[in-house]
């Protein structure tokens, strides 16, 4: 986790990411959080890295849609992708 600003983009996959600024930028558009993220950089909710794909509109913790567990989608989440696409 970075204490640094967080930027969010959608990876070429299409999963929300954070990063640094010039890193988020390499990935076209980007917006700026306040989220903090975690060691993957998926964003940080209550305590828990989501896993979230914006297309489905389907967020996972400890794991991805594959392994994770399906939770609903955080507001926040849905608010950062809005902004994105």
């Amino acid at each position: 986790m970075s204490t640094q600003p967080r930027f969010a983009f959608l990876s070429s996959d299409g999963i929300l990411h954070l990063h640094d600024e010039e890193h988020a930028a390499q990935h076209g558009k980007h917006v700026q959080t306040s989220l903090t993220d975690d060691e993957s950089g998926y964003p940080v909710i209550e305590g828990e890295g989501v896993v979230y794909y914006p297309r489905e509109d389907k967020a996972y913790i400890k794991g991805n849609k594959g392994d994770g567990k399906l939770i609903p989608t955080p507001p926040v989440l849905k608010q950062l992708a809005a902004e994105l696409m």
